[in-house]
């Protein structure tokens, strides 16, 4: 039942996109997507950081529709991202809490496929 609601959800998304509703299609995405990441835990800040992570990704897409394997990726990429940074911080040896956390969490900068790497251009310098 859950996966046939992520394709209607999936499939409703790519409309709105179509017919410009970016925002709408964004809620079906998150909708659409969320659910189909495997092992996470959907707590308030990894929801926070998928949605703000998801639509960094589209609004720097040429075109605002997903294909149902594309947005499976980004949903796992951008869950790596999210461990990684939690690994991070419980390695560090400061307490980083509240506002400071959030502050770093918002600064995770996710390199997607089809993008350029920022940091390569400076590595061929």
């Amino acid at each position: 039942m859950e996966n046939t609601m992520s394709i209607i959800l999936y499939k409703e998304g790519n409309r709105k996109a179509r017919l410009l509703s970016y925002a709408d299609a964004f809620e079906d995405y998150v909708d659409a997507f969320l659910p189909r990441i495997k092992n996470a835990e959907y707590t308030v800040e990894f929801v926070s950081f998928y949605r703000y992570q998801l639509a960094q990704y589209l609004k720097a897409k040429p075109v605002f529709t997903m294909s149902l394997p594309e947005g499976d990726m980004i949903s796992d990429l951008i869950k790596d991202a999210y461990d990684d940074f939690l690994s991070a911080m419980e390695a560090s040896p400061f307490n980083i809490t509240g506002e400071g956390r959030s502050n770093l969490l918002e600064s995770v900068k996710i390199c997607f496929p089809w993008q350029n790497d920022p940091d390569s251009l400076t590595d061929a310098l």
